[in-house]
């Protein structure tokens, strides 16, 4: 009985772990902003895609990234419909035809957004519609599935302008980049080095043929091609990034910089802030900073729920440092007041609870383990969150009970005089003026 629940439990920790992985690379691809990928080869897949003409067969399409790590975004490239059957790789078996045979406009192109797809007379070239036994096969759902033509009266049926009814047409909306076809053309970057091998495809879709970011780096490192973001980015008026764009935000997916703009990055946007590269000035200004770290504003996404309740941990340790937002004078002992932790706090009843352990201050000046003085010297500002300096100064003062809260050899060291010449203010607090002391002597 006892191994057969040792071996259920061993099963019961591979699933755990099983599980984990598979929710863990669920959140690697979420952060993309797309649906997890069905990762196939497409030369090879035995995947049912459905009929191209409906929209669960465009949405398969979509879902496919073909071995890829991420696609394109769909705020950069927007969701594209080709409602066609069409094989690249059919067409470039053997070496016989060339990208250029096909997509001659893309040669003189200068802008993203212009369609180089050929138009039908191209296809009609070797597609011979006059002869329906011809090979290459030439008839209309060849290449639009389901479509059937309804002719008009008395016209020919050699020429498609013909039909009363059209085939659903290839929708390919305005891309938001920016990018000239005949520069790179002109540069002797063939049409691989960016699309990739199309003769191991069929059907041409964002998924499969449109580069990714990491493809564009390969060249726009600074050196072989400029690196600002806006060279392929669309600009806002101020020169940065647009980031606001139809289909939502637009913000880094983390797949290059380790910028993941996911539920954590504002505790960890400082790791890629520091590098200083001015990479974060891409998007964002300066004031965007300075709406958290002026020390006025507290965002509401930085604490999670219920912090209130979670936040002594965090405040002990000093990890993420309190004061970068808060006050401890001003936030932390009026919030601690009115909770009555405070020993400071108004109309606090007698019997409340000691929030200090034994040993906390005593008066023989004995220093056990509880003794507040290692507290105070590990993170002082925990001890400012709840009390003043009066507190302080009811023991720590020549003019009250002469505690000294110097350690041994503080008078005449180099730190006595450095944080006299700061602010000798902060000295006439426990000191009276004139003294010796005050010298550090």
């Amino acid at each position: 009985m006892r191994r057969v629940v040792g071996e259920r439990g061993v099963w019961v920790a591979v699933l755990a772990v099983l599980v984990l992985l598979a929710v863990g690379s669920e959140r690697l691809l979420a952060r993309a902003g797309e649906p997890p990928p069905l990762k196939v080869d497409e030369a090879t897949t035995k995947v049912d895609l459905g009929d191209p003409m409906t929209e669960d067969g465009q949405a398969r399409r979509r879902a496919l990234s073909f071995g890829r790590q991420h696609t394109a975004s769909p705020l950069v490239i927007p969701d594209q419909e080709i409602p066609l059957r069409f094989s690249h790789e059919a067409h470039l078996a053997g070496g016989k035809m060339q990208c250029v045979d096909c997509h001659r406009a893309a040669l003189g192109s200068v802008r993203a957004k212009d369609v180089n797809l050929p138009r039908e007379s191209v296809c009609l070239d070797c597609h011979d519609i006059e002869a329906p036994d011809a090979k290459p096969q030439a008839r209309c759902e060849t290449c639009h599935p389901g479509y059937v033509p309804r002719w008009r009266p008395g016209k020919s049926q050699t020429r498609t302008s013909h039909v009363e009814n059209h085939p659903p047409a290839v929708r390919l909306p305005e891309p938001h980049l920016k990018f000239n076809h005949k520069i790179h053309v002109e540069r002797g970057i063939t049409c691989a080095r960016c699309h990739g091998d199309m003769s191991k495809h069929q059907l041409a879709t964002r998924e499969n043929a449109l580069p990714v970011m990491g493809t564009c780096l390969a060249c726009h490192d600074g050196k072989q091609a400029p690196d600002a973001c806006t060279t392929c980015h669309v600009a806002a008026p101020d020169g940065r990034v647009q980031t606001d764009l139809p289909g939502g935000k637009l913000a880094p997916a983390g797949w290059y910089h380790q910028d993941a703009h996911d539920d954590d990055w504002l505790r960890t946007h400082r790791f890629a802030a520091s590098v200083g590269d001015g990479h974060c000035a891409a998007c964002h200004t300066e004031n965007e900073c300075m709406d958290c770290h002026n020390g006025v504003r507290k965002p509401l996404k930085v604490h999670p729920n219920n912090w209130a309740l979670m936040h002594p941990v965090a405040a002990r340790k000093n990890v993420p440092d309190c004061a970068s937002c808060h006050r401890s004078q001003t936030f932390c002992a009026d919030c601690h007041q009115l909770a009555q932790v405070s020993p400071d706090a108004p109309n606090r009843p007698p019997d409340a609870v000691r929030f200090h352990p034994d040993g906390w201050v005593d008066a023989q000046g004995r220093r056990g383990a509880n003794h507040h003085a290692f507290e105070a010297q590990r993170n002082i500002r925990s001890c400012a969150s709840c009390h003043t300096e009066d507190t302080c100064m009811e023991c720590h003062s020549v003019k009250t009970l002469g505690v000294n809260p110097h350690p041994p050899g503080f008078v005449g060291s180099g730190a006595c005089e450095r944080m006299a010449a700061k602010n000798a203010r902060v000295c006439t607090r426990c000191h009276f003026e004139g003294s010796s002391q005050l010298r550090c002597r």
